[in-house]
């Protein structure tokens, strides 16, 4: 673990203390239910973003050469390292500095900054910045007219970023059942919580 449980927090104030330490693989079925739910939003995704991109043009598919679709694989594989790049950028523009990693044991990629304590709208904007950030390009690239296979590699690549972001959104659905005033400090794979000491 990047930060230590013991250690006092970069950024945060006096009279804070630790009130939840959570972390995703302490809560297996969780993850595997994370990870169904992702699947089926991937799949309602995809056809989201292919309805979108007929909106402005006609959809070619067509056949795809063999060099297509090791161009389209190579491309969904690195939205996996583009989407914890951004919250890399989302963690840099608060001051941070990001560390990146795999967690083999949960097949989880992060982007993290250790010890680094974010009041808690700063943490949602840092977790939401892939899913939005990424969905917003996927958008606005789709509405080219790009060859059919760069067009369906966008909209493959766009529905597995939303998929693959539910790891971020049940962070979000966690920070966001404490008020303004608390403090995060996120983890590899969670995050721990401060409150103002009261009294």
């Amino acid at each position: 673990m990047a930060a230590q449980e013991n250690s006092r927090p970069l950024q945060l104030p006096e009279a804070y203390q630790e009130v939840l330490y959570w972390r995703l693989s302490d809560h297996k079925r969780l993850l595997v239910i994370l990870n169904v739910v992702g699947l089926l939003t991937m799949g309602v995704m995809l056809g989201a973003f292919t309805a979108w991109a007929q909106r402005w043009h006609p959809l070619q598919m067509g056949n795809f050469s063999a060099l297509q679709l090791l161009a389209i694989l190579a491309m969904a594989i690195l939205t996996v390292v583009v989407h914890e790049l951004v919250h890399g950028l989302a963690l840099r523009c608060y001051g941070a500095r990001p560390a990146y990693g795999v967690l083999w044991n949960g097949m989880m990629f992060y982007a993290t900054a250790a010890g680094h304590a974010f009041p808690r709208n700063a943490y949602l904007v840092i977790a939401l910045a892939p899913l939005v950030g990424l969905s917003l390009v996927a958008l606005g690239v789709l509405a080219l007219p790009l060859p059919g296979w760069l067009t369906f590699a966008v909209i493959l690549c766009a529905a597995f970023n939303v998929g693959s972001a539910w790891g971020d959104l049940w962070l979000v659905r966690t920070a966001l059942r404490y008020p303004r005033a608390a403090y995060i400090v996120d983890e590899k794979d969670g995050m721990r919580v401060f409150l103002p000491v009261e009294g």
